[in-house]
Parts: structure tokens; C-alpha cells; sequence
């Protein structure tokens, strides 16, 4: 089922990924979420509301993405936001 964790965590390592990564072995993460290919990001703020998907590969490294989700991560972005 999927790549084994030494392999994902290999991977991380090597290009010094620092957020947040789920090996879901059995599937259930994938089923709530209608994960329909790999891989699936998702960009959940923090107060855990989900802020934007993307299936397919994408290049977080550039500078586009990363305005991208300074943007979506501002305090008080939408309509159910409060600042902390």
C-alpha cells in the first residue's frame, strides 16, 4: 500500500520539507477527504478550516506558490476568520 515510510521520510529529508506530512496507510484520510489522485495537497488554516486543494504536482518552492499561501494564511482572511 504506498510507498513505506523510510522511503516518504527519505524523500522529506532530502528537500527539507517542513510542514506537516500524513502517510495514510489505510486509506481513511483519503476516503473523508475524496482524494481522487496522488499527490493531494491540502492548505488548512489554522484553525484547521480548509483553505484550498491541488491534485497533481505543483511547485511550492516557487515564488508564486509561496505568495499563494502567505496570502491564504493572513489573519482574518474570509468570512469566518478571528484573529487569535
Amino acid at each position: 500500500m504506498g510507498e513505506p515510510a523510510s522511503l516518504v521520510q527519505a524523500y522529506i529529508a532530502q528537500h527539507r520539507l517542513s510542514f506537516p506530512h500524513l502517510l495514510d496507510r489505510d486509506q481513511s484520510v483519503a476516503a473523508i477527504f475524496a482524494v481522487q489522485g496522488t499527490p493531494t495537497n491540502f492548505l488548512i488554516d489554522r484553525a484547521g478550516r480548509l483553505l484550498g486543494k491541488g491534485v497533481g504536482y505543483r511547485d511550492w518552492a516557487s515564488p508564486e506558490a509561496h505568495r499563494l499561501i502567505e496570502s491564504l494564511l493572513v489573519v482574518g482572511v474570509g468570512p469566518k476568520s478571528k484573529a487569535p
